[in-house]
């Protein structure tokens, strides 16, 4: 993809994002430093290593994961445009989890100006980032509080649903469908369950009504029977988020 500067970011015009103020924009202008084209299965960060990179993700779909004990992999999060990469690593210094690119992606490489100099010049921009972090925890607490309680096609429903209203509101969602890479392994990994378990959720779906998932699309049939099914709602309160 070529180059893209901040002022001609198509994300920036969405609602979701908070909206610049020009000294921001300034800002963030001179943060990019760079953007990168990468395949499908390419690793961002490796869990436990990290060597200072900060990006953007400005189009296709990655996951946050962690390896377990055994060496299996848990997929902690979906990431979406508009998705910072490596902003926990950089906070803390290290951390357990690594990112991998699910489709090819297009990333900016956010390394001009330190995230000291957004702390100290724009207290507005460091809380926008913190509220974005708060954002992530929660809907991944709510989702690992629901999943010790629910059967595996609620487990299924829920998610799919959670996804599809965060793809609605960055414009990649419209009509009840959705263009949907993750195969049954990712959403075993996702959900903690096996393939067989993904498999007979999603007939369990479609013998429902609820949702469809073919070639490379999600259909929500039934959003009402669905959210009923597995207990979804929208968050009552859902703050601009930061788009670095």
């Amino acid at each position: 993809m070529n180059f893209v500067p901040c002022d001609e970011c198509a994300l920036r015009r969405m609602a979701r994002f908070k909206q610049f103020t020009l000294p921001e924009l300034a800002f963030v202008r001179n943060l990019k430093s760079g953007q990168i084209d990468l395949p499908a299965r390419h690793t961002i960060i490796r869990p436990g290593q990290f060597e200072g990179g900060l990006y953007t993700l400005y189009s296709g779909w990655a996951f946050r994961y962690r390896l377990t004990e055994t060496g299996q992999r848990q997929i902690v999060d979906i990431l979406l445009p508009g998705s910072t990469i490596g902003l926990q690593q950089l906070v803390l210094g290290a951390s357990d989890s690594g990112v991998e690119s699910l489709t090819p992606v297009t990333l900016c490489v956010l390394s001009g100006r330190t995230l000291d100099d957004l702390y100290a010049e724009f207290g507005a921009l460091t809380g926008a980032m913190v509220l974005a972090l708060l954002e992530d925890e929660r809907r991944a607490d709510a989702r690992l509080a629901l999943i010790s309680r629910m059967t595996a096609p609620e487990r299924l429903a829920y998610f799919l649903l959670e996804l599809f209203d965060r793809l609605q509101a960055l414009g990649m969602a419209s009509d009840g469908w959705c263009y949907f890479p993750l195969q049954r392994r990712h959403l075993a990994d996702l959900l903690g369950l096996s393939d067989t378990h993904i498999s007979r959720s999603m007939r369990e779906l479609r013998r429902r009504e609820l949702a469809s998932i073919s070639l490379n699309g999600l259909r929500i049939v039934d959003r009402t029977g669905m959210s009923a099914f597995s207990g979804y709602s929208l968050p009552q309160t859902r703050s601009a988020r930061l788009l670095l």
